[in-house]
């Protein structure tokens, strides 16, 4: 039962952090071609920071095009945001 209005915060809140840990898991054992144990780190981030996470790992990790993995993490702060979260 919602009584307070940050419970329906709340709930919005949960709702998009689920819907946007489905997205990161769904692209990280579809289309990252890093090693699997790898990819439970920006799955188990996006889990806690919801929509944060999901503009974290979009913004640092998401290939553009598929191959360009390598390149497109080349810069150090790509770098430095993977090895926090990995």
């Amino acid at each position: 039962m919602l009584i307070q209005p940050i419970d329906y915060f709340l709930v919005v809140w949960f709702l998009l952090a689920g819907a946007s840990t489905l997205f990161v898991a769904y692209d990280q054992f579809r289309n990252n071609p890093e090693p699997t144990v790898m990819r439970w780190g920006f799955i188990l981030v996006t889990l806690y920071m919801g929509p944060f996470g999901l503009l974290l790992y979009v913004m640092s990790d998401k290939e553009p095009r598929p191959g360009t993995h390598e390149t497109f993490v080349a810069p150090l702060w790509r770098q430095g945001v993977g090895s926090t979260i990995h």
